[in-house]
Protein backbone atom coordinates (compact mmCIF):
# COMPACT_ATOMS: atom_id res chain seq x y z
CA UNK A 1 0.00 0.00 0.00
CA UNK A 2 1.38 3.51 -1.07
CA UNK A 3 2.04 5.99 1.78
CA UNK A 4 0.04 9.23 1.80
CA UNK A 5 2.08 11.41 0.36
CA UNK A 6 0.18 14.32 1.95
CA UNK A 7 1.43 14.08 5.07
CA UNK A 8 4.53 16.37 6.73
CA UNK A 9 7.42 14.62 5.17
CA UNK A 10 9.25 13.04 7.94
CA UNK A 11 6.06 12.52 10.33
CA UNK A 12 5.73 9.02 11.33
CA UNK A 13 3.16 7.31 12.74
CA UNK A 14 5.02 7.01 16.23
CA UNK A 15 5.76 10.24 16.05
CA UNK A 16 1.66 11.42 17.03
CA UNK A 17 1.54 11.49 21.27
CA UNK A 18 -1.46 9.49 21.48
CA UNK A 19 -0.40 6.39 19.26
CA UNK A 20 2.72 6.73 21.05
CA UNK A 21 1.56 6.75 24.63
CA UNK A 22 -1.35 3.94 23.86
CA UNK A 23 1.65 1.62 22.48
CA UNK A 24 3.75 2.40 26.05
CA UNK A 25 0.48 1.53 27.97
CA UNK A 26 0.05 -1.66 25.85
CA UNK A 27 3.84 -2.72 26.48
CA UNK A 28 4.01 -1.57 30.03
CA UNK A 29 0.64 -3.91 30.44
CA UNK A 30 2.48 -6.82 28.81
CA UNK A 31 5.43 -6.78 30.76
CA UNK A 32 3.37 -6.94 33.96
CA UNK A 33 2.08 -10.00 33.28
CA UNK A 34 5.53 -11.44 31.53
CA UNK A 35 7.09 -9.75 34.82
CA UNK A 36 4.58 -11.33 36.96
CA UNK A 37 4.24 -14.54 35.47
CA UNK A 38 8.59 -15.14 35.72
CA UNK A 39 8.54 -14.22 39.01
CA UNK A 40 6.18 -16.62 40.09
CA UNK A 41 7.54 -19.29 38.12
CA UNK A 42 10.42 -18.78 39.47
CA UNK A 43 9.09 -18.74 43.16
CA UNK A 44 7.29 -21.97 42.59
CA UNK A 45 10.30 -23.24 41.43
CA UNK A 46 11.53 -22.19 44.62
CA UNK A 47 8.80 -23.25 46.57
CA UNK A 48 8.65 -26.81 45.20
CA UNK A 49 12.19 -27.83 45.96
CA UNK A 50 12.32 -26.00 49.56
CA UNK A 51 8.48 -27.57 50.11
CA UNK A 52 9.88 -31.06 48.71
CA UNK A 53 13.08 -30.90 50.77
CA UNK A 54 11.09 -30.16 54.03
CA UNK A 55 8.88 -33.33 53.04
CA UNK A 56 5.82 -31.09 52.69
CA UNK A 57 3.77 -32.94 50.24
CA UNK A 58 0.27 -30.74 50.28
CA UNK A 59 2.68 -27.93 49.42
CA UNK A 60 4.30 -30.23 46.70
CA UNK A 61 1.18 -31.40 45.12
CA UNK A 62 -0.01 -27.64 44.54
CA UNK A 63 2.92 -26.88 42.69
CA UNK A 64 1.73 -28.33 39.27
CA UNK A 65 -1.58 -25.72 39.24
CA UNK A 66 0.90 -23.13 40.52
CA UNK A 67 3.75 -23.91 37.60
CA UNK A 68 0.68 -23.81 35.13
CA UNK A 69 -0.63 -20.19 36.30
CA UNK A 70 3.32 -19.10 36.00
CA UNK A 71 3.69 -19.98 32.34
CA UNK A 72 0.00 -18.99 31.57
CA UNK A 73 0.80 -15.49 32.46
CA UNK A 74 4.15 -15.26 31.56
CA UNK A 75 3.50 -17.02 28.01
CA UNK A 76 0.55 -14.18 27.73
CA UNK A 77 2.89 -11.45 28.51
CA UNK A 78 5.33 -12.64 26.23
CA UNK A 79 3.26 -13.08 23.33
CA UNK A 80 1.48 -9.21 23.86
CA UNK A 81 5.23 -7.76 23.90
CA UNK A 82 5.74 -9.74 20.63
CA UNK A 83 2.86 -7.84 19.00
CA UNK A 84 3.54 -4.36 20.77
CA UNK A 85 6.95 -4.92 18.86
CA UNK A 86 5.75 -5.82 15.52
CA UNK A 87 3.32 -2.76 16.29
CA UNK A 88 5.92 -0.55 16.58
CA UNK A 89 8.35 -1.28 13.80
CA UNK A 90 5.38 -0.37 11.47
CA UNK A 91 4.64 2.71 13.41
CA UNK A 92 8.17 3.83 13.02
CA UNK A 93 8.91 3.00 9.68
CA UNK A 94 5.80 5.36 8.16
CA UNK A 95 3.17 7.72 8.27
CA UNK A 96 -0.32 7.17 8.97
CA UNK A 97 -3.17 7.26 6.37
CA UNK A 98 -6.80 7.46 6.07
CA UNK A 99 -8.67 4.30 5.00
CA UNK A 100 -12.36 3.71 4.44
CA UNK A 101 -13.31 0.77 6.33
CA UNK A 102 -15.92 -1.22 7.47
CA UNK A 103 -16.14 -3.82 10.20
CA UNK A 104 -17.55 -7.51 9.15
CA UNK A 105 -18.98 -9.97 11.29
CA UNK A 106 -17.59 -13.36 11.24
CA UNK A 107 -19.70 -15.23 13.99
CA UNK A 108 -17.58 -16.13 16.76
CA UNK A 109 -14.20 -15.73 15.20
CA UNK A 110 -11.86 -13.26 15.90
CA UNK A 111 -12.90 -9.54 14.54
CA UNK A 112 -12.37 -8.72 10.79
CA UNK A 113 -12.19 -5.36 9.61
CA UNK A 114 -11.83 -4.21 5.38
CA UNK A 115 -10.14 -1.92 4.18
CA UNK A 116 -9.77 0.33 1.39
CA UNK A 117 -6.45 2.03 -0.33
CA UNK A 118 -7.16 5.59 -1.39
CA UNK A 119 -4.71 5.47 -3.75
CA UNK A 120 -6.12 2.04 -5.63
CA UNK A 121 -9.62 1.29 -3.96
CA UNK A 122 -8.16 -2.40 -3.65
CA UNK A 123 -10.18 -3.84 -0.68
CA UNK A 124 -8.17 -5.38 2.03
CA UNK A 125 -9.58 -8.12 4.92
CA UNK A 126 -7.73 -7.86 7.92
CA UNK A 127 -7.84 -10.24 11.04
CA UNK A 128 -7.75 -7.80 14.51
CA UNK A 129 -5.30 -9.30 17.00
CA UNK A 130 -6.41 -8.55 20.27
CA UNK A 131 -3.65 -6.22 22.49
CA UNK A 132 -3.07 -6.56 26.30
CA UNK A 133 -5.72 -3.48 27.70
CA UNK A 134 -7.97 -3.36 24.84
CA UNK A 135 -11.64 -4.43 24.50
CA UNK A 136 -13.74 -2.34 22.68
CA UNK A 137 -14.93 -3.28 19.46
CA UNK A 138 -12.94 -2.24 16.63
CA UNK A 139 -15.17 0.06 14.56
CA UNK A 140 -14.92 2.88 12.03
CA UNK A 141 -14.73 6.14 12.77
CA UNK A 142 -17.35 9.00 11.96
CA UNK A 143 -17.14 9.08 8.05
CA UNK A 144 -15.97 5.46 8.02
CA UNK A 145 -12.20 5.37 8.30
CA UNK A 146 -9.97 4.21 10.23
CA UNK A 147 -6.18 4.82 9.98
CA UNK A 148 -3.85 2.81 8.77
CA UNK A 149 -0.02 1.85 8.66
CA UNK A 150 1.29 -1.31 7.65
CA UNK A 151 1.70 -3.72 4.66
CA UNK A 152 -2.02 -5.66 4.48
CA UNK A 153 0.14 -8.70 3.00
CA UNK A 154 2.20 -9.11 6.51
CA UNK A 155 0.46 -7.43 8.98
CA UNK A 156 -0.26 -3.74 10.13
CA UNK A 157 -1.43 -1.28 12.64
CA UNK A 158 -5.10 0.16 12.18
CA UNK A 159 -6.98 2.77 14.60
CA UNK A 160 -9.53 4.76 15.22
CA UNK A 161 -9.30 8.39 13.73
CA UNK A 162 -6.71 10.29 16.26
CA UNK A 163 -4.46 6.88 16.25
CA UNK A 164 -5.36 6.78 20.30
CA UNK A 165 -5.88 3.21 20.32
CA UNK A 166 -3.39 1.18 18.08
CA UNK A 167 -4.45 -2.57 17.38
CA UNK A 168 -2.25 -5.25 15.49
CA UNK A 169 -3.53 -6.92 12.54
CA UNK A 170 -2.90 -8.97 9.46
CA UNK A 171 -4.30 -10.18 6.40
CA UNK A 172 -7.13 -12.46 6.63
CA UNK A 173 -5.90 -16.51 5.63
CA UNK A 174 -7.85 -18.52 3.45
CA UNK A 175 -8.58 -17.37 0.20
CA UNK A 176 -12.63 -18.28 0.79
CA UNK A 177 -12.21 -16.47 4.18
CA UNK A 178 -10.92 -13.02 2.20
CA UNK A 179 -13.48 -13.02 -0.25
CA UNK A 180 -16.48 -13.47 1.83
CA UNK A 181 -14.81 -10.76 3.69
CA UNK A 182 -14.82 -9.14 0.68
CA UNK A 183 -17.91 -9.81 -0.51
CA UNK A 184 -19.39 -8.21 3.21
CA UNK A 185 -17.50 -5.41 2.68
CA UNK A 186 -19.15 -4.62 -0.74
CA UNK A 187 -22.28 -5.43 0.80
CA UNK A 188 -21.83 -2.85 3.38
CA UNK A 189 -21.25 0.36 0.94
CA UNK A 190 -17.53 0.17 0.98
CA UNK A 191 -17.04 1.04 -2.45
CA UNK A 192 -19.23 3.58 -2.18
CA UNK A 193 -17.96 5.63 0.62
CA UNK A 194 -15.68 8.67 -0.26
CA UNK A 195 -12.16 7.97 -0.12
CA UNK A 196 -10.67 10.48 2.68
CA UNK A 197 -8.54 13.33 0.82
CA UNK A 198 -5.21 14.79 2.02
CA UNK A 199 -7.20 17.06 4.25
CA UNK A 200 -8.41 14.32 6.58
CA UNK A 201 -5.14 14.06 7.82
CA UNK A 202 -4.08 18.07 8.61
CA UNK A 203 -4.40 17.09 12.36
CA UNK A 204 -1.25 14.37 11.98
CA UNK A 205 0.65 16.88 10.67
CA UNK A 206 -0.12 19.46 13.61
CA UNK A 207 0.28 16.76 16.47
CA UNK A 208 3.80 16.60 18.86
CA UNK A 209 6.31 14.49 18.82
CA UNK A 210 6.41 12.13 21.61
CA UNK A 211 9.63 12.96 24.35
CA UNK A 212 11.82 9.94 24.08
CA UNK A 213 12.65 7.91 27.23
CA UNK A 214 15.74 9.04 29.04
CA UNK A 215 18.36 6.78 30.86
CA UNK A 216 17.05 7.00 34.05
CA UNK A 217 13.42 6.03 33.17
CA UNK A 218 15.64 2.41 31.71
CA UNK A 219 17.80 1.87 34.75
CA UNK A 220 14.47 2.91 36.82
CA UNK A 221 12.21 0.06 35.10
CA UNK A 222 15.51 -2.35 35.33
CA UNK A 223 15.69 -1.52 39.12
CA UNK A 224 11.61 -2.30 39.52
CA UNK A 225 11.88 -5.86 37.67
CA UNK A 226 14.74 -6.99 40.19
CA UNK A 227 12.64 -5.80 42.79
CA UNK A 228 10.20 -7.77 41.51
CA UNK A 229 11.81 -11.13 41.21
CA UNK A 230 13.66 -10.36 44.82
CA UNK A 231 9.92 -9.59 46.15
CA UNK A 232 8.39 -12.80 45.00
CA UNK A 233 11.53 -15.19 46.01
CA UNK A 234 11.28 -13.74 49.86
CA UNK A 235 7.22 -14.08 49.22
CA UNK A 236 8.06 -17.64 48.06
CA UNK A 237 10.25 -18.76 51.01
CA UNK A 238 7.89 -17.17 53.68
CA UNK A 239 5.04 -19.07 52.67
CA UNK A 240 7.50 -22.56 52.44
CA UNK A 241 8.33 -21.76 55.42
CA UNK A 242 4.78 -21.05 57.06
CA UNK A 243 3.72 -24.17 55.58
CA UNK A 244 6.63 -25.92 57.37
CA UNK A 245 5.90 -24.79 60.68
CA UNK A 246 2.42 -26.38 61.07
CA UNK A 247 4.29 -29.90 60.87
CA UNK A 248 6.46 -29.08 63.88
CA UNK A 249 6.14 -32.01 65.87
CA UNK A 250 5.30 -31.32 69.70
CA UNK A 251 7.24 -33.12 72.21
CA UNK A 252 7.57 -33.93 75.89
CA UNK A 253 9.38 -32.71 78.43
CA UNK A 254 10.76 -33.32 81.83
CA UNK A 255 11.43 -30.60 84.23
CA UNK A 256 14.76 -30.87 86.13
CA UNK A 257 14.52 -27.49 87.83
CA UNK A 258 11.63 -24.77 87.87
CA UNK A 259 12.22 -21.38 89.02
CA UNK A 260 9.18 -19.11 90.96
CA UNK A 261 9.32 -16.67 87.38
CA UNK A 262 8.27 -19.85 85.38
CA UNK A 263 12.26 -20.58 83.75
CA UNK A 264 12.74 -24.37 83.65
CA UNK A 265 15.74 -26.63 82.96
CA UNK A 266 14.28 -29.60 81.13
CA UNK A 267 15.34 -32.61 79.32
CA UNK A 268 13.74 -34.18 75.90
CA UNK A 269 14.37 -36.30 73.15
CA UNK A 270 15.10 -35.19 69.53
CA UNK A 271 12.09 -36.25 67.52
CA UNK A 272 14.08 -37.54 64.45
CA UNK A 273 17.32 -39.32 65.92
CA UNK A 274 16.11 -39.59 69.26
CA UNK A 275 19.24 -38.12 71.06
CA UNK A 276 18.91 -36.58 74.23
CA UNK A 277 19.21 -32.83 75.11
CA UNK A 278 18.95 -30.16 78.15
CA UNK A 279 18.70 -26.48 78.13
CA UNK A 280 16.37 -23.34 79.39
CA UNK A 281 12.40 -23.35 78.63
CA UNK A 282 9.82 -21.15 80.12
CA UNK A 283 7.56 -22.80 81.70
CA UNK A 284 3.83 -21.77 83.15
CA UNK A 285 4.56 -20.80 86.10
CA UNK A 286 0.96 -21.27 87.11
CA UNK A 287 0.31 -24.94 85.99
CA UNK A 288 -1.09 -27.55 87.94
CA UNK A 289 1.14 -29.30 90.51
CA UNK A 290 -0.25 -32.16 89.32
CA UNK A 291 1.60 -32.20 86.06
CA UNK A 292 4.84 -32.77 88.89
CA UNK A 293 7.85 -32.51 86.22
CA UNK A 294 6.06 -32.89 82.89
CA UNK A 295 5.63 -29.91 80.70
CA UNK A 296 5.33 -29.81 77.08
CA UNK A 297 6.85 -28.05 73.84
CA UNK A 298 7.28 -28.15 69.96
CA UNK A 299 10.89 -28.07 67.99
CA UNK A 300 11.53 -26.75 64.96
CA UNK A 301 11.54 -28.74 62.19
CA UNK A 302 13.64 -27.14 59.12
CA UNK A 303 15.98 -24.30 57.80
CA UNK A 304 18.88 -23.86 59.84
CA UNK A 305 17.18 -23.40 63.22
CA UNK A 306 15.71 -27.45 62.79
CA UNK A 307 15.88 -29.00 66.57
CA UNK A 308 15.38 -25.31 68.16
CA UNK A 309 12.90 -25.91 71.15
CA UNK A 310 10.11 -23.50 71.70
CA UNK A 311 7.29 -22.94 73.85
CA UNK A 312 3.23 -21.77 73.06
CA UNK A 313 4.02 -18.46 72.34
CA UNK A 314 6.81 -18.80 70.09
CA UNK A 315 9.58 -17.99 72.55
CA UNK A 316 13.03 -20.21 71.79
CA UNK A 317 13.62 -19.69 68.24
CA UNK A 318 14.02 -16.94 65.65
CA UNK A 319 12.10 -18.41 63.59
CA UNK A 320 9.18 -17.36 63.65
CA UNK A 321 10.35 -13.72 63.20
CA UNK A 322 12.22 -14.57 60.44
CA UNK A 323 9.53 -16.37 58.75
CA UNK A 324 7.45 -13.34 59.75
CA UNK A 325 9.93 -10.88 58.00
CA UNK A 326 9.91 -12.90 55.40
CA UNK A 327 6.84 -12.84 54.27
CA UNK A 328 6.35 -8.76 54.98
CA UNK A 329 9.02 -7.82 52.70
CA UNK A 330 7.97 -10.41 49.79
CA UNK A 331 4.44 -8.84 49.90
CA UNK A 332 5.75 -4.89 49.92
CA UNK A 333 8.86 -5.90 47.44
CA UNK A 334 6.23 -7.62 45.03
CA UNK A 335 3.41 -5.25 44.91
CA UNK A 336 6.86 -2.48 44.96
CA UNK A 337 7.79 -4.19 41.73
CA UNK A 338 4.48 -4.44 40.20
CA UNK A 339 3.48 -1.43 40.76
CA UNK A 340 6.78 0.76 40.19
CA UNK A 341 7.14 -1.33 36.58
CA UNK A 342 3.55 -0.54 35.42
CA UNK A 343 4.11 3.25 36.20
CA UNK A 344 4.70 4.98 32.75
CA UNK A 345 7.60 7.48 33.62
CA UNK A 346 8.17 10.35 31.16
CA UNK A 347 10.87 12.21 30.44
CA UNK A 348 10.72 15.97 31.16
CA UNK A 349 13.10 18.10 29.13
CA UNK A 350 14.24 21.06 31.49
CA UNK A 351 13.17 24.44 30.36
CA UNK A 352 15.35 26.46 28.26
CA UNK A 353 17.13 29.18 29.85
Amino acid sequence: MGDNTSQSPGLLALDVTDTAEALARYRASATVWARGGLALLVGSGIIGLIAAGLGLDEVVALMPNLLGLSLAALSMGLFSLRICGRMRHHLAAAPWTVCAAVSVPRGSRTATVVLRDPATGELWPLTVWRVWGLHQPVQPGPGGVLWWCGDPRTGGVIAPPGGAAPIWTRAVRGSGARQLAVQRARQAGLLEQRIPHASNMSDISDAPHRAPMSKTAHRRRAVFRWILLVGAVLLGLGIAADSAASKDPQIDLTVISRQSDGTCEVRWSDPWSGARHEGPFRCDPDRDPLLEDWWTGWVVSYGPWKGDLYDSDLRGTPADDVNAALFLAGVALTLTGLVGGSVKHRHRPEPAG
